[in-house]
């Protein structure tokens, strides 16, 4: 139940935003458009199965944010498909930029982001998130659906991505890689590598992430690619010379030798991820999502946005969502454990 201080002539004003299961809510993981560049065979666009291609404009991004900051949150990650493809990028960033976030970052595939690194960075973007699912070029095709010229290319772009990010003073800089079976699971020493030629002045992150099957990812059959990240863990904490374990999702993070931190993201079947979830996503097309695995209790803000809806209203449709927020994964119970036993 929500901690809150209740109005009857207004919304539900929270006390300490927190959902039924005792997880606060400070964070928004915006989709700004479900378009992309890449064809990735395991995407799971966000835990969409839908096609709609209604956007939210620069202003309604804003204000929707707006409304969550006065609920307690001071968080915001934009996420596509690919941002970077909305021709209005740096006017979404701009807006948000000046807004006193505590964290704003993006997620990429490094399309464009070269060329506007700089800006994005000037008009108060901190952090990025870059994917980059193989070191190899040729491997890099495969995995998103290029062909091995168009792969080439597109390979170098993102490398020429990962540079301007620590160039203009991003920090950290993440570099997101799904970790395959049979395709990229040999990578892990050469993308340590990469990440200490890329750090100077920036921190580096190697995030490793695991395979979902999702959203527009489900049904593809993706199991024989499903790569359990305990063996990579394993080999990384042998020889690391520091550990912590954040907050949001519970993830293990690890320093190596050379500087680099190498981060472990595990959502499938892992309950701790589930129980240290402190972030709601936000559909391209308007619409709270309580769980990136389910699309059955999505809450939709937009169209009561475009028809008036003050921003009580909408902060009661906020905390509707919250209301709705469920993990995925729950711990299990008691006699479940005694079972086990």
């Amino acid at each position: 139940m929500l901690k809150r201080a209740i109005d009857e002539s207004q919304a539900v004003i929270p006390l300490a935003l927190m959902d039924r299961y005792g997880r606060p809510v400070v964070g928004l993981r915006i989709s700004v458009t479900p378009a992309c560049d890449l064809r990735c065979f395991f995407c799971h666009g966000e835990g969409l199965d839908d096609k709609s291609n209604e956007l939210m404009t620069p202003e309604e991004i804003e204000r929707i944010v707006k409304v969550a900051m006065e609920l307690g949150v001071d968080s915001v990650k934009l996420t596509g498909g690919e941002p970077m493809m909305r021709p209005d990028i740096l006017e979404i960033v701009s807006r948000l930029g000046g807004l006193g976030l505590r964290d704003f970052s993006m997620t990429t595939n490094g399309f464009r982001f070269a060329e506007i690194a700089q800006e994005l960075r000037r008009r108060g973007l901190k952090r990025v998130n870059i994917s980059l699912h193989s070191t190899r070029p040729d491997r890099y095709a495969i995995i998103t659906g290029l062909d091995p010229v168009e792969g080439a290319r597109r390979h170098a772009q993102v490398l020429e991505a990962m540079r301007a990010a620590v160039e203009a003073g991003f920090n950290p800089v993440k570099l997101n890689v799904v970790m395959l079976r049979g395709i990229n699971d040999d990578e892990l020493d050469d993308l340590i590598r990469l990440a200490e030629e890329l750090s100077s002045s920036s921190e580096i992150v190697v995030q490793l992430i695991e395979l979902v099957g999702c959203g527009l990812a489900a049904g593809q059959r993706l199991e024989h690619y499903y790569l359990p990240l305990s063996s990579l863990e394993g080999r990384i904490a042998q020889t690391a010379i520091a550990r912590i374990t954040r907050s949001l999702h519970y993830r293990s993070r690890y320093l190596m030798p050379n500087g680099v931190w190498v981060e472990f993201i595990r959502p499938s079947g892992n309950y701790l991820f589930c129980m240290n979830d402190t972030r709601l996503r936000i559909t391209h097309d308007g619409k709270f999502k309580p769980c990136l695995m389910r699309s059955d209790n999505e809450i939709e803000f937009l169209k009561a946005m475009r028809s008036g809806a003050s921003d009580e209203e909408l902060k009661r449709l906020f905390l509707r969502a919250v209301e709705a927020r469920e993990p995925f994964w729950k711990p299990p119970k008691k006699e479940d454990k005694i079972m086990e036993r």
